[in-house]
């Protein structure tokens, strides 16, 4: 069983949030219309975008005013059925490594969601390593 040998680097780590089980998690600065926040997202592998925002911070951050045309607006299907959502452009930094973007940010149309989450493709951007046995995620280096 040979394999590959790389030496890593460890960037920046954060701690997974307390649920049964832990959550791995990514922290990450929105830079929204004339407003910014540095929040804590959940890593969510099975959602296909790059940021699900809560209601109300898409609201805080002003994303409604950079919002995209309803045609651009999408639909995703869950356990629980149909979620359109409604999409805004930002710009994101995830601090101590210098990573910088725009992103889509997401968030449903009709109802009121209250977490956030980072989805594959903004992970599939970074080099992360999940701790699982030490409950950190953390941005590493080669």
């Amino acid at each position: 069983m040979g394999g590959t040998i790389r030496e890593i680097e460890v960037v920046d780590c954060w701690k997974y949030a307390g649920n049964k089980p832990p959550i791995p998690t990514l922290k990450i600065k929105i830079i929204g219309v004339g407003k910014e926040r540095e929040i804590t997202f959940n890593i969510d592998t099975g959602y296909p975008g790059e940021i699900l925002l809560s209601t109300k911070l898409y609201e805080d951050l002003n994303l409604f005013l950079a919002e995209l045309p309803e045609e651009n607006f999408g639909v995703y299907r869950t356990a629980s059925g149909l979620i359109e959502v409604k999409r805004s452009e930002a710009i994101i930094e995830i601090l101590n490594i210098g990573f910088r973007t725009d992103v889509i940010i997401e968030t449903p149309r009709y109802y009121i969601f209250d977490r956030n989450l980072v989805g594959r493709s903004l992970i599939n951007k970074l080099i992360l390593l999940i701790d699982g046995k030490n409950n950190e995620t953390c941005i590493i280096r080669y």
